[in-house]
């Protein structure tokens, strides 16, 4: 046999086992892959109903969906990997949506409102786990998922990190290039709420210019950039503007603070009419139509221990940008999947996330 040969059957080895791995916890693997990370793959799955007879939380929120909280379903665990039962947000992600506003108008981004209205959940978002003393440390688009109601899902927490003192530096390089902070870029110790409040200017940017700041993978070569004048190339408010401009300040110390960025006038805008819960503004037929051909979809895939399939990227076309790629710390790594639950009739469904950790870092004491 070849070495092509010989690696695709060791990969259908390895996919078959981890789909007797979940069915032997309640939950079936499909071919439908949803999503992919630098160290993770997401699947879509399905619980039985035997699991869901035997987990009260499982089944009563798989039936009502009438929240916006994040939940943990379940979690399992095999010799080799460990698995968390999560959530499916059916609309995706942030990027994948910015890029399909974008292709509809046909003109990068998100309109103001919008974006706004998007913002103020994640700004939300991130002041909780601050509130908390947790960094996210990975704040991008792709990392901030979209429920079938348009809520904002926060989300991979593989390099967040819980601290006690908010004087602390750390010093692990992670996160993703295009939305990384200077002073990580440099190998600086810092400070993970300011690199949060950074990565929080680079989506903001994205939202209302279709694109990202800057374009460079090469960290040494992206901190010439930044140190340029940041480009706008097309019209966007002032107020806006300058949230970004505060947001994405050289100096850590100077970046504008959370409770400062939800207080900006550009966040509270004196209009009649706005919507308190931040919903995404679409209408009910858009919702409908996009769940059909998502559910149109599942049918086609087949269930059981057969996964494969490429999962697919952003649009390469005008006006879309693509995906970042997340810089992950060397050293031995664990392996999780993590499924993904949604409820519809007739149907239970759950999605695979194949997670491989590093080594966590814990800030060094003061």
């Amino acid at each position: 046999m070849s070495g092509t040969g010989i690696k695709v059957k060791n990969s259908v080895d390895l996919l078959h086992e981890r789909a007797a791995e979940c069915r032997q916890n309640g939950y079936l693997l499909s071919a439908k892959k949803i999503g992919t990370g630098a160290f993770s793959k997401v699947y879509l799955g399905y619980a039985t109903p035997d699991k869901i007879s035997r987990n009260y939380k499982l089944a009563f929120d798989l039936k009502s969906k009438n929240h916006n909280m994040v939940q943990l379903y379940d979690t399992f665990r095999s010799p080799r990997r460990f698995y968390l039962i999560l959530e499916l947000a059916l609309r995706g992600d942030l990027l994948e949506h910015i890029n399909a506003v974008s292709h509809r108008k046909d003109s990068p981004g998100l309109c103001e409102e919008e974006a706004r209205r998007l913002f103020k959940q994640i700004v939300n978002a991130v002041k909780h786990c601050h509130n908390n003393q947790i960094v996210h440390r990975d704040l991008k688009c792709e990392n901030i998922l979209l429920d079938e109601r348009g809520f904002v899902k926060l989300t991979d927490f593989g390099f967040a990190c819980h601290y006690t003192d908010r004087s602390a530096l750390m010093n692990t390089f992670c996160g993703s290039v295009a939305y990384t902070a200077p002073e990580i870029l440099l190998c600086r110790k810092y400070c993970g709420e300011q690199a949060d409040l950074w990565s929080l200017g680079v989506i903001l940017y994205a939202m209302v210019m279709g694109k990202l700041p800057y374009h460079e993978k090469h960290p040494r070569k992206l901190i010439q950039l930044i140190r340029k004048e940041l480009p706008f190339n097309h019209p966007i408010s002032s107020g806006c503007q300058e949230l970004i401009q505060k947001l994405l300040q050289w100096q850590p110390s100077a970046r504008i603070p959370l409770h400062q960025v939800t207080t900006h006038h550009w966040m509270t805008p004196s209009l009649t009419g706005t919507d308190p819960d931040f919903r995404l503004r679409a209408t009910k037929s858009d919702i409908v139509n996009k769940s059909m051909a998502f559910h149109r979809t599942l049918k086609e895939e087949p269930i059981g221990p057969v996964v494969g399939r490429s999962c697919q990227s952003g649009s390469d076309t005008r006006p879309s940008f693509r995906r970042s790629q997340t810089s992950r710390p060397g050293g031995p790594h664990r392996t999780t999947v993590s499924p993904q639950t949604h409820f519809r009739p007739g149907a239970r469904s759950a999605c695979c996330h194949r997670h491989e950790l590093p080594q966590r870092e814990e800030p060094p004491p003061p």
